[in-house]
Formats: structure tokens, C-alpha cells, sequence
């Protein structure tokens, strides 16, 4: 199967079923001289074969174990004494003997995959196998995957036997370590003077938190600590918001802290932190953010995903100057925002910032100036899930920006002012999929913007909202922008010209009926007038017997009418010496018609002509509609005026009251002057039927 492969390096056979073909398997792969990596499945009673030793390009390892009955001893080398590899990966060791790495000289890196399925952990046998690494230079080991009911705690007598090995990287992972002893981490951090990677992740740790910070110190060549995962089953442990100093070795460029403590946040200073590049503290229970980081003036990379920062303070990043990338998603942020004065300066002491990732902290406002300061280099903002609904602004110094993720907002549309902040920043990319656009005539603007702009990448993905209420996607309404702005106008000016028409109609009918009743309009607000300046109703006889209503071009005629009467014993109301000054002519019109019993009406030619005679008519009219008072006119033609020559209102008058014509033959008979005014004396004497109501 393997004839003529010559160039082949990389073989994986693990994971079959060739139990009955395993010296068959072993014999086949000694043919491939070019081989440098292999994977293979043993069994029970395996021996490594004597033609490996021709294998001298192989370096790289994987010994996968069938049976739980495998055991990595000395018997497996009885044919071959020396496998020269330099990686080597045991997945799943049910028994080590501790002399078992002695046949691998050249040995660099190991992984040992303890096997979750095993009942029993060989980690003792496993500690004491590296024993044979005394004083040897190394690269890594690994030790991974045990289960829990094998927990164990790391103590100096495990620890010791790598203690003496110059090794550059140890992980320790999902092992059950159920505590470190600080003895060994003091004494192994002190004799490690190789470490340069340390590992311990996902672990049962209890109540030790953060502690193995402070021997931190004491590792000469440290470059990056992890301590990862290690709060399975961590209580939760809630202090004060205090201040402590963490020394970290001179060497260090790289922190990880995460999800390994349960407690508020202290102030923290960083010493020795001239090479400390990043600092991950991500899923960590933190409750308060009230504490201030500090020391870490050559910090480029934060993490604070994760956290609950309701309480948050605004300096908490102040000691870090030179950060470029924060990301701090998931932390409760906009709550923080909400309960912190000033949280518009929480990043105005990191200017250099290039990368911000604030996604999924229920941001609904973006505080006010939190993007207002003079970022150099940011290029990067993710403010994806949030409840944002319009563009954050931005200080117009800002001109690197690349890319700004906004997907799944409660963004309906952008408004003219988010359009201006958008093409302020220049050529900036946009991701909005998963907010709630509205594709309607009230967006038309936006979504000529969007039809236009080049920036927006997901622009296929993006879903509207439509005035149907159904959902679509967004270029399908671009793509056919000029037919949508057509049905908008059609949906503007029809309602608006059928609106405006039954405006017009609607003035129309009330000028007509102001004009057809204006004086009716008029008398009604004069009485409520008149009523708001009175104080009380008497109830008397009327002042007057009569008033007299007449055009002033027959003042002569109207005095001597006048004189005549009052020479008869009746009181007549005169405009001349009656009206009171300083109240309007209207006012005082209404006021003579309340105060007389009777109205008498002079017409003639002028009387027809004069606005104030149809004016007067009406105001009596009006006045003995309302007061049940229908005799109290008295009509007096002077002059000869046919009857289609009165208006309408008079005509009216004219056949419902007999009318007195002013003697103007006086060869008729009856026709005299005497009798004239006998009949206006009768007309005056006679009674009304209803009694007067005079408001004082």
C-alpha cells in the first residue's frame, strides 16, 4: 500500500480497527523513509519494531492506546532501544513506568492525554516518568484531561520532578487540580529559571482565586502566565473594592486571568511592567468595577469581557496610555454608563486605541462625548447587540476609522445627522444586519443615502420593515428605489389633495354660512359680551319706549319725528344724545334695542343704502328672535320704495307687520299727518305679551 511513496511525511492511522494487523501496520510504515510525522492505534502487548531504526527523518509521535490495558514500559522497546523523535503524544495513559522517556534522547515536546475514561489516574507515575529530563533543556509539557473523581492536589512531591528540567513550557489542563500548594508553586517558581509559558486552565481550584499572582515575581523568564477556567464550583467571594500591588517578573508580556475569580474589583498596580504587552481578565465574576488600573504604561491589550459592571468607575482606565485594543463585551456596560457621572471620559486617557469592542452590553445611549475625544489611530468599533438607535458621534479629528460593526441595534433608520457623522469619518465600512430597519416613505431619505453609499458590506443581509408590515430585504427596495419613491409621492398627495379639498370645501360652507348669518354670529357674541361685563339681572321696565333707527342723512326729518313724539309724552331713544361714549357703535346699537319696548325703523332710499340700517335690522331681528318679542318692530316708510327694492330681511318684516307709510298725498284720504302719528301713538301704547329681562 505504502511502495513508491517517497515524498510522503505526514501519516495519520489512528482511530481503526487494525488490532489483528498491527505487525503487519508497523512492518508497512518501516518502508517510508520520508516519514517525520505518524499517528498510529496500539494494543495490548505492543513493541515498537527494529525497522523504525531506519525511520530517521521521523520527529513527531502520536501513540494512540485501544485497550486500558496498554502500559508505556520498557518491554515496548525490546526490539529497538532508541526512537530519535523530538514530539510525542500519548492520548490516553492507563500506566507509565518511569523510565519509559529514557528510550526517547532527542525528546522535545510532550502531551500526555491522561484519558477521561480511565478509572484510576496515573498522575503520580506520571510526575516521577519525567524524572529522566533531569538537567535537560526542553520546550513543552503538556498534561491534559483527567476526570473528577481522580482529583489530586499539586504539591511540592509532584512538582519537584520538574523543577529540575531547564523546561520553556508547562501546561497544566482540565486535570481536576483541586488546589496548588504554594510551597511548591514558591520553590518551583524559584528553580524554573527556564519558564517561560505556564499554563494551569480549567481546574478545581477552591478558594485560591488569584493568589498565584503574587509568586508571579519570582520566575525569572517568564513571558506569559494563564490561569484559566480553574472557578468550577468557585464560591463566591464579594470584598471591599481595596488596592494591591501585583510584581510581575521583568520578563512578562502576557496575563491571563479568566474566569478563575468571584469578587469586586480592586485598584490595582502593575510593577515591573515594562515588557507587560497583554492582560486578559475576561469572564471573571467581577461585581464592582469601581477599581483603577494602574502600572501599565506599556499595556496594548485588555480584556474585560464578561464582567458586571453596573458600578463602574471612569478611571479605570487611566494607567493604561498606551492601549490599543479593548474589548469588553458582554459586561453590563450600559448599565455601568447610566449609574457613572461623567462617563463620557471613561477612554479619554487612552488616545491611541485602535480596536474597541463594546458588543452585548445593553447599551441604549452612547454617554455624551464617550467618542469625543482625539483618537490618533482607531480603526476598528463593534457595538453590535445593543439597543442603540442612532450613530454615535465622534470627535471630527477621527479619520482612521475602517470599520464599525452596528449589527443587531435597535436601529430603525439614520437621520440626516447620523448621514453627516458617517461621511465626516471618510471612507468607513459598515456592518447593520439585525436591526429593525423601516422601509417606508418617512425613511426615504435614508434609504436614498443607503442606495448610494458604498460602505455598508452586509448590505445583502439587511431585512426592513415595510408599511405592510411584512419583512424583506433591504437592496430588493434599493434596487427599485425610483418606483418606491413614486408609490411615496402617490401616497403623500392624494391624501394631501383630498385633505386640502375638504379644507377648501369646508371654509367654503362656513364663509357662506358666516355671510348668510354673520349678524346673527355678531348679535350672540355681543350679548355674551355684554353678559361677561354685567354683575347681576334686574328684572324693570324698559327705559325707552321706543328707539329710533334711521340713516343721519335724514337727521332733519328723524329730529322732528322725534320731537314730535316725545311732545306726546314718550321717551325715545335718539343715537345723538342716547348712545354713551367711549362703547362701540354695535355695543351701543344692542344696548338701545334691550333698553326700548319698541324699535322704529325710518326707511328710506338713504336708510336702504346705509350698512349700519341692514346692520340695525338684523341686531333687532336677532334681538326678538331670541327674546320671544315679535311686535316689537315698527316699520315707517318715508319716501316711495317699492317692495323689491327692501332687502331680504325687511321683506320679510314688510309682510308679516303692518307697516306706517309717512303721508305723501294729501288728497288721499286718511292720509294726513295727524292721522300718521295717531297711529304711532297706538303702536307705541300697545303691551307687549313677555316681560323684559335687563342685564345691569
Amino acid at each position: 500500500m505504502f511502495d513508491n511513496l517517497n515524498c510522503l511525511q505526514n501519516l495519520w492511522i489512528n482511530h481503526n480497527k487494525l488490532q489483528n494487523h498491527q505487525d503487519v501496520q508497523m512492518k508497512e510504515t518501516s518502508k517510508i523513509l520520508s516519514l517525520r510525522t505518524l499517528s498510529f492505534d496500539i494494543h495490548q502487548d505492543f513493541k515498537f519494531p527494529s525497522k523504525w531504526s531506519t525511520l530517521s527523518n521521523l520527529t513527531h509521535l502520536g501513540i494512540f492506546p485501544r485497550s486500558a490495558k496498554v502500559q508505556f514500559n520498557n518491554e515496548m522497546f525490546v526490539h529497538i532501544k532508541i526512537i530519535p523523535i523530538m514530539s510525542l503524544y500519548l492520548d490516553v495513559v492507563p500506566s507509565i513506568s518511569e523510565d519509559f522517556f529514557y528510550h526517547f534522547p532527542k525528546l522535545d515536546s510532550i502531551t500526555l492525554d491522561l484519558g477521561g475514561s480511565l478509572p484510576t489516574n496515573p498522575i503520580n507515575e506520571v510526575f516521577r516518568s519525567f524524572g529522566v529530563f533531569q538537567s535537560r533543556n526542553m520546550t513543552n509539557i503538556k498534561i491534559e484531561n483527567s476526570r473528577f473523581s481522580n482529583a489530586f492536589t499539586l504539591n511540592y512531591n509532584k512538582m519537584k520532578y520538574l523543577s529540575t528540567i531547564c523546561l520553556k513550557r508547562r501546561t497544566l489542563h482540565n486535570l481536576y487540580i483541586k488546589s496548588l500548594g504554594l510551597y511548591a508553586l514558591q520553590k518551583f517558581s524559584d528553580e524554573s529559571k527556564c519558564l517561560e509559558f505556564l499554563q494551569v486552565s480549567k481546574n478545581i481550584i477552591l478558594g485560591q482565586g488569584s493568589s498565584p499572582l503574587f509568586i508571579l515575581h519570582n520566575f525569572k523568564n517568564l513571558k506569559v502566565f494563564k490561569l484559566i477556567d480553574n472557578n468550577r464550583f468557585l464560591r463566591c467571594k464579594r470584598s471591599a473594592p481595596g488596592y494591591i500591588n501585583v510584581i510581575l517578573p521583568k520578563t512578562l508580556e502576557e496575563l491571563y486571568i479568566e474566569n478563575n475569580i468571584n469578587d469586586n474589583l480592586p485598584s490595582i498596580m502593575f510593577k515591573n511592567s515594562l515588557n507587560f504587552r497583554v492582560l486578559s481578565l475576561k469572564d471573571n465574576k467581577i461585581w464592582s468595577c469601581k477599581g483603577i488600573l494602574k502600572g501599565g504604561l506599556m499595556l496594548e491589550y485588555f480584556d474585560m469581557s464578561g464582567w458586571t459592571c453596573t458600578q463602574l468607575s471612569m478611571n479605570l482606565l487611566y494607567g493604561l496610555p498606551n492601549l490599543k485594543t479593548l474589548k469588553a463585551s458582554g459586561s453590563l456596560l450600559g448599565q455601568g454608563f447610566e449609574n457613572t457621572a461623567n462617563a463620557g471620559s471613561f477612554l479619554s486617557k487612552t488616545l491611541r486605541i485602535r480596536d474597541i469592542n463594546l458588543s452585548s452590553n445593553k447599551i441604549t445611549t452612547v454617554p455624551k462625548g464617550f467618542f469625543m475625544h482625539k483618537f490618533e489611530q482607531l480603526s476598528s468599533l463593534n457595538m453590535s447587540h445593543n439597543n442603540l438607535t442612532i450613530f454615535p458621534k465622534f470627535h471630527s479629528s477621527v479619520k482612521t476609522l475602517i470599520l464599525i460593526d452596528l449589527t443587531f441595534n435597535s436601529i430603525t433608520h439614520f437621520v440626516d445627522t447620523d448621514i453627516d457623522e458617517i461621511e465626516k469619518l471618510g471612507e468607513v465600512d459598515l456592518l447593520l444586519k439585525g436591526n429593525p430597519f423601516q422601509c417606508s416613505c418617512k425613511t426615504l431619505q435614508f434609504l436614498k443615502w443607503l442606495s448610494k453609499s458604498k460602505q455598508v458590506l452586509d448590505i445583502l443581509s439587511v431585512k426592513c420593515v415595510t408599511d405592510t408590515a411584512s419583512r424583506t430585504f433591504m437592496f430588493e427596495i434599493i434596487s427599485d428605489l425610483k418606483q418606491f419613491e413614486i408609490s411615496c409621492r402617490t401616497k403623500f398627495w392624494l391624501p394631501f389633495a383630498v385633505s386640502l379639498t375638504s379644507i377648501i370645501i369646508l371654509a367654503i360652507i362656513l364663509i357662506v354660512i358666516f355671510f348668510r348669518y354673520k349678524y346673527a354670529f355678531e348679535y350672540f357674541l355681543l350679548r355674551l359680551k355684554m353678559n361677561m361685563k354685567k354683575y347681576q339681572d334686574l328684572r324693570q321696565e324698559y327705559t325707552y319706549d321706543a328707539f329710533i333707527s334711521y340713516s343721519h342723512t335724514d337727521v332733519e326729518w328723524v329730529k322732528q319725528f322725534h320731537d314730535k313724539l316725545s311732545s306726546m309724552g314718550f321717551e325715545l331713544c335718539l343715537d345723538a344724545k342716547d348712545f354713551i361714549a367711549g362703547n362701540s357703535i354695535a355695543e351701543n346699537v344692542i344696548n338701545a334695542i334691550d333698553s326700548s319696548r319698541k324699535v322704529i325703523f325710518i326707511i328710506t332710499h338713504n336708510f336702504l343704502r346705509s350698512n349700519w340700517g341692514s346692520y340695525e335690522i338684523e341686531m333687532t331681528r336677532m334681538h326678538a328672535f331670541q327674546k320671544g318679542r315679535k311686535d316689537m318692530v315698527i316699520i315707517v316708510v318715508k319716501d316711495e320704495i317699492e317692495v323689491n327694492e327692501m332687502p331680504d330681511v325687511m321683506k320679510e318684516m314688510w309682510f308679516k307687520i303692518i307697516c306706517i307709510q309717512w303721508p305723501s298725498d294729501d288728497n288721499l284720504p286718511y292720509n294726513t299727518e295727524d292721522i300718521f302719528y295717531d297711529k304711532i301713538k297706538i303702536s307705541l301704547k300697545q303691551k307687549e305679551e313677555t316681560t323684559r329681562n335687563l342685564v345691569i
